[in-house]
Protein backbone atom coordinates (compact mmCIF):
# COMPACT_ATOMS: atom_id res chain seq x y z
CA UNK A 1 0.00 0.00 0.00
CA UNK A 2 1.26 3.47 -0.80
CA UNK A 3 1.45 6.05 1.98
CA UNK A 4 0.43 9.62 1.27
CA UNK A 5 1.17 12.19 3.97
CA UNK A 6 2.57 11.69 7.43
CA UNK A 7 -0.50 11.90 9.66
CA UNK A 8 -0.73 9.16 12.25
CA UNK A 9 -4.23 7.87 12.84
CA UNK A 10 -5.31 7.61 16.46
CA UNK A 11 -5.51 4.08 17.83
CA UNK A 12 -8.90 2.38 17.74
CA UNK A 13 -10.09 1.51 21.20
CA UNK A 14 -13.21 0.04 22.71
CA UNK A 15 -16.38 2.03 21.99
CA UNK A 16 -17.64 4.27 24.76
CA UNK A 17 -21.19 4.21 26.11
CA UNK A 18 -21.83 7.58 24.47
CA UNK A 19 -20.66 6.30 21.07
CA UNK A 20 -22.86 3.23 21.36
CA UNK A 21 -25.89 5.31 22.30
CA UNK A 22 -25.30 7.61 19.32
CA UNK A 23 -25.09 4.73 16.84
CA UNK A 24 -28.06 2.78 18.28
CA UNK A 25 -30.74 4.47 16.08
CA UNK A 26 -28.72 3.62 12.96
CA UNK A 27 -28.37 0.00 14.05
CA UNK A 28 -32.12 -0.25 14.66
CA UNK A 29 -32.81 1.20 11.21
CA UNK A 30 -30.41 -1.26 9.57
CA UNK A 31 -32.07 -4.12 11.42
CA UNK A 32 -35.52 -2.96 10.31
CA UNK A 33 -34.44 -2.83 6.67
CA UNK A 34 -32.64 -6.18 6.78
CA UNK A 35 -35.74 -8.23 5.84
CA UNK A 36 -35.07 -7.59 2.15
CA UNK A 37 -31.80 -7.27 0.28
CA UNK A 38 -32.77 -4.29 -1.81
CA UNK A 39 -32.69 -0.54 -1.53
CA UNK A 40 -35.48 -0.14 -4.05
CA UNK A 41 -33.13 1.43 -6.60
CA UNK A 42 -33.08 -0.51 -9.84
CA UNK A 43 -29.62 -1.00 -11.30
CA UNK A 44 -28.67 1.36 -14.07
CA UNK A 45 -27.34 4.78 -14.90
CA UNK A 46 -29.61 7.66 -14.04
CA UNK A 47 -29.33 11.15 -15.46
CA UNK A 48 -31.37 13.85 -13.81
CA UNK A 49 -31.95 17.39 -15.00
CA UNK A 50 -31.88 18.80 -11.49
CA UNK A 51 -31.68 17.89 -7.82
CA UNK A 52 -35.45 17.85 -7.45
CA UNK A 53 -35.72 15.00 -9.99
CA UNK A 54 -32.94 13.08 -8.24
CA UNK A 55 -34.60 13.56 -4.86
CA UNK A 56 -37.97 12.43 -6.22
CA UNK A 57 -36.34 9.31 -7.66
CA UNK A 58 -34.60 8.57 -4.36
CA UNK A 59 -37.83 9.01 -2.41
CA UNK A 60 -39.72 6.70 -4.78
CA UNK A 61 -36.97 4.07 -4.48
CA UNK A 62 -37.05 4.35 -0.69
CA UNK A 63 -40.83 3.86 -0.72
CA UNK A 64 -40.42 0.73 -2.88
CA UNK A 65 -37.79 -0.64 -0.52
CA UNK A 66 -39.95 0.06 2.52
CA UNK A 67 -42.97 -1.60 0.89
CA UNK A 68 -40.91 -4.68 0.02
CA UNK A 69 -39.66 -4.80 3.60
CA UNK A 70 -43.20 -4.65 4.99
CA UNK A 71 -44.40 -7.37 2.60
CA UNK A 72 -41.46 -9.58 3.60
CA UNK A 73 -42.27 -9.21 7.29
CA UNK A 74 -46.01 -9.94 6.94
CA UNK A 75 -47.00 -13.42 8.08
CA UNK A 76 -47.92 -15.89 5.35
CA UNK A 77 -51.68 -16.44 5.18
Amino acid sequence: MRQVGDRIAPPVGAPTARALSEVAPHLHLADALAAVKTTGVVRGVYRFRNHAEANAHAEAALALGMAANIRAREPVR
